[in-house]
């Protein structure tokens, strides 16, 4: 009896060894990209965006049971050797950067074309090793959301009015519709304003009605535009308007009023789901609007050029001099 009670402490020891040794063996995983305040888990949003021809990052939470060192909030990736974290998705459209790995992290990319099967199911699940069953953990699962490139284009295409000051026909606003990506979009666009030469060639760039200045900030523009500078922001893609009702004078240009030229131009657009696509890039920092991916406006839809020509002053008629042939 003694015997089999040291036997059964002995071999109880072994094992406690065994346990302690591999809980031992650790690995740091993949540092997440910027903090992990900027994550949120499927509990509380099981929903994600992405734009084709982008990617984006994901991470599962690992057991706190085998893995007690993980700990994102204090930058400490320590994982326990062995465990593998299995990604999937269904109609393998959608790809990992990596999948069945020593990592609870990946990257998920969609390619041209990947919207139209959206919305897709990721699933994941982790896998402990042979030492430990091999079970492989119930699945937890996010829906990836695919959507094309955000576009911006004017209503109509691009537009060229040539009229006198004041003439009826000019344009009363400068519909644009957004098209594609999510929501929160990011607007660039730009009105320049100048006069003309009598020889039809560029003259002044106008910063407010009295200046002259060159190359200058356009308050001026602030008449004719929704916004005076930076970016608009549009919540849903829809119809947006980027003029208010301007009175497109023919400016003075100190002499006399001079023929004058508004020209509208669409720049870029980016919208929430391509700024997720940056993340990585930018390590979390959303301190630069400037650094996000911008998608051009659509070409032959991105101009509208509106000239003004002020009215000739007419002259008065001359007529024979009364005293001519006294």
């Amino acid at each position: 009896m003694k015997k089999m009670n040291i036997l059964k402490f002995a071999f109880t020891l072994v094992l406690a060894f065994v346990i302690t040794g591999a809980f031992a063996q650790t690995h740091n995983a993949t540092a997440l990209p910027g903090a992990s305040t900027d994550y949120e888990s499927g509990a509380v949003d099981a929903t994600t965006y992405i734009t084709e021809g982008t990617s984006v990052p994901i991470w599962a939470f690992p057991d706190t049971y085998f893995h007690p060192s993980y700990n994102p909030a204090t930058s400490t990736w320590t994982l326990t050797d062995g465990y593998t974290w299995n990604w999937d998705e269904a109609t393998a459209t959608l790809g990992f950067s990596q999948d069945n790995v020593q990592d609870n992290y990946t990257v998920i990319s969609a390619g041209a074309g990947d919207a139209a099967g959206s919305p897709y199911t990721v699933t994941v699940s982790e896998v402990s090793p042979a030492a430990y069953g091999s079970c492989a953990g119930a699945t937890t699962q996010i829906t990836v959301n695919v959507v094309t490139a955000p576009s911006f284009a004017i209503n109509g295409g691009d537009a060229t009015y040539d009229l006198c000051e004041g003439a009826a026909g000019l344009p009363a606003n400068l519909n644009t519709t957004i098209a594609g990506g999510w929501e929160n979009f990011h607007l660039a666009w730009n009105l320049e304003i100048k006069t003309l030469d009598d020889a039809s060639a560029d003259e002044f760039w106008y910063d407010d009605e009295l200046g002259t200045t060159q190359f200058a900030v356009q308050t001026y523009a602030a008449e004719y535009t929704q916004t005076n500078g930076g970016f608009d922001a549009q919540a849903a893609s829809a119809a947006y308007d980027i003029m208010t009702v301007g009175s497109f004078l023919a400016i003075n240009n100190g002499t006399r009023d001079a023929v004058t030229v508004y020209t509208y131009t669409l720049a870029s657009v980016n919208d929430r789901a391509s700024r997720f696509g940056d993340f990585i890039t930018l390590n979390g920092s959303t301190a630069d609007a400037s650094a996000y991916t911008d998608y051009p406006a659509t070409a032959a839809a991105d101009q509208v050029v509106v000239t003004i020509y002020p009215a000739p002053a007419t002259g008065p008629i001359y007529h024979i001099i009364d005293t001519w042939s006294n």
